[in-house]
């Protein structure tokens, strides 16, 4: 499919919003255990995730690879991201936090928030990323305890980049990132400034989480990371659509208006697959080089049955990084960045109706003392 999925300079109908639309949206403030080897980039398990349309044009300049000599790489770092799934604290807060009270339906206790804080450590440890983004933790209190209980994390100093969301259930995005001496040895790693998107929703009741734009500077070289969490599709896949739909033009839009960022990676659990209309037709990120490369899509397209959780014995791959093109087209001799999804036999369940399934905390009601629902990926990157 390469060089056919996309015509961007052709006018795309793929987003709802009529004139007489427009009312509905309102901005919120705030399988199994052998997959395959991973020698080709392959995961593998080892010991130790119709409505109205409106017409608009995507003239995306192009961007001429050019034919160079290997270049000289001055920086490198590991970008990961993991949905951790209900990370609460034990306190009640101003959100919508009940089920994870003492009190409350989950039964949610110390013991069980520290048991979790070191499950979420053990995988994070393994994986050792120099920027980590992450979604559904509850607060900056549950981020300061899960960077002390990692002695990856603690050990390199790593700072916390927050905002709290407009989720009623206060379930945030965020990012974790070693100042400087991480994986790869990086020199000081700053951050220089924080944008937060919103996205509009159709129901102003239900704000959903907005869109991190986290821009740093390591070793005089400017990047920038996008943490996403897209709504998800509870209500149905189809009722739902719009939201994502929606979460994507607020990617899409600031993408286009800030061109001069050279390098930027987004990173999220998009509660979509790569070729899902959200993604490929209205974000349009596939794998087209001179626009929004998604390394997800890449893969989805050459193992179609990997992903990051399970729906009904399928895998779906919602976690997702893109990369600009500057960090894709790198020229011969250097290496092409890979998306990774990070799979251990001790991530997913042994036994039970979900087997080979990703092993959670809770199974409904049942505790399990497990991770999450989504499995981490990452990706390691040169500029």
């Amino acid at each position: 499919m390469k060089g056919n999925c996309f015509n961007l300079n052709r006018t795309l109908a793929v987003m709802l919003i009529t004139t007489s639309a427009v009312f509905l949206f309102s901005c919120g403030s705030k399988k199994s255990k052998a997959l395959g080897s991973s020698s080709n980039g392959q995961v593998e398990i080892m010991d130790d995730a119709d409505v109205a349309e409106r017409e608009f044009e995507v003239n995306v300049p192009p961007s001429p690879i050019e034919k160079e000599k290997p270049k000289a790489i001055d920086v490198k770092f590991r970008l990961a991201f993991y949905n951790l799934e209900n990370l609460f604290d034990t306190i009640d807060g101003p959100n919508l936090d009940e089920e994870y009270l003492p009190q409350g339906k989950m039964e949610w206790n110390s013991q069980k928030y520290q048991n979790k804080l070191k499950n979420m450590a053990r995988v994070i440890d393994s994986i050792q990323p120099d920027f980590l983004g992450v979604c559904e933790i509850e607060n900056y209190l549950v981020l300061s305890d899960l960077v002390k209980t990692s002695s990856h994390l603690s050990k390199n100093n790593a700072k916390i980049v927050h905002s709290e969301s407009p989720d009623k259930r206060g379930i945030d995005v965020a990012l974790i990132y070693l100042p400087g001496n991480g994986a790869f040895k990086n020199s000081a790693t700053e951050l220089v400034s924080l944008d937060m998107l919103p996205v509009a929703v159709t129901d102003p009741t239900k704000p959903t989480r907005s869109i991190m734009v986290a821009h740093f500077k390591t070793k005089g070289t400017n990047h920038s990371i996008l943490v996403n969490h897209w709504p998800s599709r509870s209500g149905g896949e189809s009722q739902t659509r719009i939201l994502r739909a929606s979460a994507a033009n607020s990617m899409r839009d600031y993408l286009m208006k800030h061109r001069d960022i050279k390098y930027w990676n987004a990173v999220g659990d998009f509660n979509d697959n790569p070729t899902d209309s959200s993604i490929f037709q209205v974000l349009q990120a596939g794998d087209n080089p001179s626009w929004a490369i998604n390394l997800a899509y890449i893969k989805r397209i050459a193992e179609p049955t990997m992903g990051t959780l399970r729906y009904k014995g399928m895998w779906d791959l919602f976690d997702q990084i893109m990369v600009s093109p500057a960090f894709y087209n790198v020229g011969p001799g250097n290496n092409i960045p890979s998306q990774q999804i990070y799979l251990r036999d001790w991530l997913l369940q042994k036994d039970g109706n979900f087997a080979g399934y990703p092993l959670r905390t809770f199974g409904g009601k049942t505790y399990l003392n497990g991770y999450s629902d989504h499995l981490p990926v990452y990706v390691d990157l040169e500029m």
